[in-house]
């Protein structure tokens, strides 16, 4: 036998009552009600995996990114060491991610390394500053290093590196353009990058 709960029969009796405006305006305020919620929602940010499975090295597709006005070719690159690194700029691991750069920074000054940090396409789905601001808002010694390019990812360069949409998420890519390993919260995985940079090749 099915008990009927009291207080949703009290509810029903008084929604009968209701005339047609009346039960307009309730619908309309309780879907103003939850406006606020989803417009000022935080983003979750699903960074790529720290350590994922190892596997053999890939060569590095070529596409397109953004940088001061012009369309750059990954390929402009060839023959050095790369890291592109794809960013969000509200995201709080990328944050903490160029500050590890910023202190490492004499050390990826005396390598060969060029470390493309691009925003990621579309911002990762949320608005938020230019990469730009960002770097002169977290890490501004880094604008004017020559180690560095800072840009946006096109679509093409998303599809190719961020098929997942991952938010922060990086590459290491050697002199051979192989694709060598592949993570994400530089500051939490630099060793990995500082054992790129000793390694031998150019």
């Amino acid at each position: 036998m099915t008990t009927i709960n009291p207080k949703a029969t009290n509810a029903m009796k008084r929604l009968r009552h209701l005339t047609p405006k009346s039960t307009i305006f309730v619908l309309a305020f309780a879907a103003a009600a939850l406006v606020p919620a989803y417009a000022h929602a935080t983003p979750s940010p699903m960074m790529a995996p720290e350590n994922p499975p190892v596997t053999s090295a890939k060569t590095a597709p070529d596409a397109s990114f953004r940088s001061g006005g012009h369309l750059v070719r990954l390929a402009t690159y060839h023959g050095q060491k790369l890291i592109i690194w794809e960013v969000a700029t509200w995201c709080g691991s990328c944050k903490a991610g160029l500050k590890a750069f910023a202190h490492h920074q004499a050390l990826i000054d005396r390598s060969n390394l060029k470390i493309i940090v691009l925003r990621d396409y579309k911002n990762g789905g949320y608005p938020g500053i230019t990469i730009e601001k960002f770097a002169a808002q977290v890490a501004p010694t880094l604008l004017k290093d020559p180690h560095f390019v800072f840009g946006d990812a096109t679509k093409e360069l998303a599809a190719a590196y961020d098929p997942h949409h991952y938010v922060d998420i990086y590459q290491l890519i050697d002199a051979q353009n192989q694709i060598v390993a592949t993570s994400s919260a530089p500051s939490v995985t630099f060793g990995k990058i500082e054992h790129f940079i000793a390694s031998d090749s150019k």
